[in-house]
């Protein structure tokens, strides 16, 4: 595919909730933290991003978060950008939502070139989803594929130097291994963001692997998960 230069971007992965167009010139975003109200919001924040625009006129392409995190977030991201992409016949590409986190990090300023990353979510079952990586030049180079654990059992990567670990995972500082406690900069704020995502894509400084919209789906990591009600779901660290 040419170059992009209008991207619709979208992930409901984590609390945040987070949709963009970027449209060459610039980039309309609405990013909200709203925790288990992503669907109940995410329609009016796409007719804020197009502004009256009509989509078919606005979007050469979807991009969007598949994961892994919340089960109803994922479904809720995939579900709108595969209804929008059906309508329009539009081309979807789908992204790690852990890798866009490093990207929002870093677009931020918050990364240094050549540090080791552990991105992190929160699973809300005692787990949290993790990917290693490192920054450079400004491109992030994944070490294996996402998985998850519980905090004490958080792989040791062959090789580690200066390293942050990002995300809501890092909320379980206290239980993590030492090697991986010392010494780290934890950034538990750090969610995707769907102008990052958008720009990086339209403006061609990530591969664009598009494919149809029934090819989109959600990256689970782990099928059977220990389910906790809400009460139960208490403040880690």
């Amino acid at each position: 595919m040419s170059l992009i230069m209008r991207v619709l971007a979208l992930d409901t992965a984590t609390q945040a909730c987070t949709l963009a167009l970027w449209e060459g010139a610039g980039v309309r975003a609405r990013y909200e933290i709203q925790p288990r109200a992503h669907n109940r919001h995410i329609l009016a924040m796409l007719q804020d991003v197009l502004d009256g625009q009509p989509l078919r006129d606005s979007v050469d392409l979807i991009a969007c978060g598949t994961g892994p995190g919340s089960f109803t977030g994922l479904r809720v991201a995939v579900s709108v950008a595969q209804g929008l992409a059906w309508s329009q016949d539009l081309p979807v590409q789908g992204f790690c939502s852990l890798t866009a986190q490093v990207f929002s990090a870093a677009d931020s300023g918050a990364l240094t070139d050549g540090i080791y990353v552990l991105t992190t979510i929160d699973a809300q079952t005692d787990q949290l989803y993790g990917l290693w990586g490192r920054l450079c030049d400004g491109h992030f180079a994944p070490e294996g594929e996402p998985f998850v654990c519980s905090p004490e059992h958080v792989p040791e990567p062959d090789e580690m130097g200066r390293t942050v670990v990002l995300g809501s995972g890092g909320s379980y500082l206290s239980r993590f291994p030492n090697w991986l406690r010392n010494g780290s900069r934890i950034d538990v704020e750090v969610t995707p963001r769907a102008e990052v995502m958008a720009r990086l894509y339209g403006n061609g400084q990530l591969p664009v692997e598009s494919f149809p919209a029934h090819r989109l789906s959600p990256q689970y990591v782990q099928r059977e998960i220990g389910w906790k009600k809400l009460s139960e779901q208490g403040q880690h660290g």
